[in-house]
């Protein structure tokens, strides 16, 4: 289970959330987050300025944290190891 922080509609407060993400892929890694980044891009998806906001929306997608899981076909990261990820997650060129 997930815990964050998540609006429910545009321009919403910040409420404690919780989802499934369903089971980790193969070529995933699951992080445990214990700092993440909240920029003007997070903003505007929180007041839908650019009309493309899905509710609930967890904004932050700049985060640090250590590696709680791998799928199985990752091989460059490790359970335990520190990572950080940005914007551009899904995009390491080694996997799809």
């Amino acid at each position: 289970m997930i815990h964050a922080y998540a609006v429910q509609s545009p321009g919403g407060q910040l409420e404690p959330f919780e989802y499934d993400p369903g089971a980790l892929k193969a070529e995933e890694v699951e992080i445990d987050v214990e700092y993440c980044g909240i920029c003007h891009s997070d903003l505007s998806m929180i007041k839908n300025d650019w009309g493309i906001s899905q509710y609930p929306l967890v904004p932050g997608h700049e985060v640090v944290g250590t590696v709680a899981a791998v799928g199985d076909r990752v091989t460059t990261l490790q359970v335990g190891q520190r990572v950080g990820l940005g914007w551009t997650s899904r995009s390491c060129m080694h996997c799809e």
